[in-house]
């Protein structure tokens, strides 16, 4: 809207005889006043803000930005693949702030500390004054002797879930600091299998429930092996959620009612607990005596749960992190989050836990801006993300090929390492994986089915894990091809351009034997590529062949179903019983083909297998369910297929065979044969 309309059209939109009756030199004089006080207007009124946001996030953040010009807040949405890069999009100026937790805090501490500042918390309404988000408490019955933190051995325990922070992470990182906890190095046990032996040592029962290894039969066998840890759990048989001795409120209840003597849980359910006021909220009756608990501090001293707690560590809140650069600008920014906070909590705008990551209760506050590590610090959690047990510390080898596969693999090693991954990450670059994972220069390698046959049988390597689509290992194999097109069955597309994966691309193999099998083709050509010439009259290699289709190159291409997920609906399949058909429409491909895999080699010990898979399966679990934090399956750097294949949903453990390898590689031997 244009300040004083009734002033600029005096100075600017007048006619020539009006022109020269408003020329003197006060009435020009006047009007260079009002152009200047315009300008000086436009400009403080039009400052644009650049908010970076994963790409998850980028249609509601455009809504936000819509909808935040009615409150006069001027904003720009800088889309980026995830929140790790957003935090290189702020560091380089292509974006003053984002939305963050403590864990990608610390990944822009450790790419540059000093670039970064975080200006903003996001607190909950419950605790607005609170300093950190919570705050990590041993609870202890008030009569236990104890004299030292030594005296905890042989107790009972009960903890929130294993691998959780404040009833995990934290009493092990803190106790092994003290000594009092391990040893933690045992080289023939996983990092978490240590833990879990040295927690089982050191408590004589207790309840840790949760999903101790992602992989189904570990976890069994973890579980079997250190079954003390789950005696005091409601279903020490189960060991996992649901359990009414299980999380921050069921720690205390184990101890009050299931026979435990310690509880590791954070004070604000301390406080709910035992009935007493916190933050905004007042007291409440409570079946349990709050006189007859106390505080465990970590020098062995005791305090009253009614009283000031004594801490081991607590978890920071979540904020806003702007570039050092943009400093001058943080009073304006403060002042826009907090309207956007009002805007989005008044209209119920699904933006604002999106993009803002809030809700109807948080709200966001003012803080003295510091530096990432130092708002890290400030909590004691630094450690507590880098806690690694085994000394000399272990990592799990992915190899690559290309220096686009080895950024990608960078920035999953960093975000891996901020989440909890253990065994971390970390990276090889080769030009033959297959040779560097053979002599254990590596223990990992993404493979094609086809290129994984030749490694499995000729490189002593087997597959670990495979690709899943939609929660299916193999794939639907489909002809795609433009809407609108003639092509009205597979035998129409005889003369036509086909869009493929390279040669040796189980995708060309499953073509090939469909071709074969309907006899549109003999088999008398070789190399393979002479027989499917035979039909096609030109093949397009891509790495993308829906991008190849719709850039006009070909006029079929033959992708997996699940790679047309999400897809503009512009293409459609056409159906092997004849036909078309949309793109979500199951049952209309020409073959299934198996999944990409992950390989090691063969050699590897039980315990160095177990971390391989362990770590990269976690991994993945963690980033398909939240690929704002990461992006593991799409594009990097505009890049389609890095690593895994744009269009899978997660990985999955191969328990001894993948029925649709197997299957796959008998119809590579029988193709094999084609002369």
């Amino acid at each position: 809207m244009i300040p004083f309309p009734h002033l600029w059209k005096r100075c600017v939109y007048k006619g020539p005889a009006q022109r020269v009756a408003f020329s003197s030199k006060m009435a020009l004089s006047y009007c260079i006043s009002f152009l200047a006080l315009f300008v000086a207007v436009f400009a403080h009124t039009h400052d644009i803000h650049k908010i970076c946001v994963p790409q998850v996030a980028v249609k509601a953040c455009h809504k936000m930005v819509e909808q935040a010009k009615t409150i006069g807040v001027n904003l720009e949405c800088v889309p980026a693949r995830d929140r790790v890069e957003c935090i290189s999009k702020v560091k380089a100026h292509e974006a003053d702030f984002e939305a963050l937790e403590p864990e990608d805090m610390y990944i822009a501490a450790q790419m540059s500390d000093k670039d970064f500042t975080v200006f903003k918390e996001i607190r909950t309404k419950e605790e607005p004054q609170a300093e950190f988000r919570y705050e990590a408490v041993a609870v202890i019955h008030k009569d236990l002797e104890i004299n030292s933190i030594h005296g905890l051995k042989g107790l009972t325990s009960c903890h929130t879930g294993v691998g959780r922070n404040v009833g995990y992470k934290i009493p092990i990182t803190k106790l092994t600091k003290m000594g009092v906890l391990g040893p933690l190095s045992d080289t023939s046990l996983s990092p978490r299998e240590n833990e879990l032996k040295a927690l089982s040592t050191f408590f004589s029962r207790a309840c840790l429930v949760g999903q101790w290894s992602p992989h189904p039969e570990t976890n069994a066998r973890l579980k079997s092996t250190y079954a003390n840890l789950c005696e005091l759990c409601e279903n020490p048989e189960k060991c996992d959620y649901p359990d009414i001795n299980s999380g921050y409120e069921g720690a205390l209840r184990c101890l009050a009612k299931a026979g435990g003597q310690v509880a590791w849980t954070k004070v604000i359910y301390v406080k709910k607990f035992f009935g007493m006021p916190y933050g905004t909220q007042p007291a409440k009756q409570s079946e349990y005596n709050a006189n007859d608990y106390a505080f465990l501090c970590p020098d062995a001293s005791k305090r009253p749960i009614t009283g000031p707690p004594c801490t081991w560590a607590a978890r920071p809140w979540p904020g806003f992190m702007a570039s050092t650069h943009a400093v001058g600008e943080l009073k304006e920014l403060r002042e826009e989050i907090a309207k956007l906070n009002n805007l989005g909590e008044s209209t119920h705008a699904d933006w604002i836990a999106t993009v803002l990551t809030m809700n109807n209760k948080t709200l966001a506050v003012d803080n003295n801006e510091v530096s990432p590590l130092d708002y890290l610090l400030k909590a004691k959690y630094k450690d507590v993300i880098e806690r690694d047990v085994l000394e000399p510390r272990r990592v799990v080898r992915i190899c690559v090929k290309s220096d686009t596969e080895m950024a990608k693999c960078e920035a999953l090693k960093a975000a891996a390492y901020s989440r909890d991954i253990r065994p971390s990450l970390s990276c090889i670059q080769s030009a033959n994986c297959i040779t560097s994972v053979e002599n254990k220069g590596a223990e990992l390698v993404v493979l094609d089915p086809h290129v994984a046959i030749d490694a499995e049988k000729n490189h002593n390597l087997k597959p670990l894990l495979n690709e899943q689509y939609n929660k299916q290992d193999e794939q639907e194999l489909v002809a795609v091809v433009k809407k609108g097109t003639p092509m009205g069955s597979i035998q129409d597309l005889k003369g036509k351009k086909v869009c493929l994966e390279p040669n040796g691309n189980a995708g060309f193999f499953g073509v090939l034997k469909y071709l074969l099998n309907n006899k549109m083709i003999g088999k008398h050509h070789c190399p393979h590529e002479k027989s499917l010439t035979e039909f096609f009259s030109a093949i397009v290699p891509s790495a993308d062949p829906v991008k190849c289709l719709v850039s006009g190159k070909g006029d079929v291409a033959f992708v997996p179903l699940s790679a047309l997920h999400g897809k503009d609906s512009d293409v459609e399949l056409i159906c092997s019983s004849g036909g078309r058909a949309p793109v979500d429409k199951a049952g209309c491909g020409v073959a299934t083909i198996p999944p990409k895999m992950v390989m090691t080699c063969k050699d590897l010990s039980e315990v160095q297998i177990d971390e391989a898979r362990s770590s990269l399966l976690a991994a993945a679990n963690l980033y398909s369910e939240h690929p704002d934090l990461f992006r593991l399956f799409g594009d990097f750097n505009k890049e389609p297929n890095v690593m895994f294949s744009n269009h899978a949903t997660g990985l999955s453990a191969i328990a001894d065979v993948l029925p649709s390898f197997e299957k796959y590689k008998k119809l590579v031997v029988d193709l094999a044969t084609c002369a």
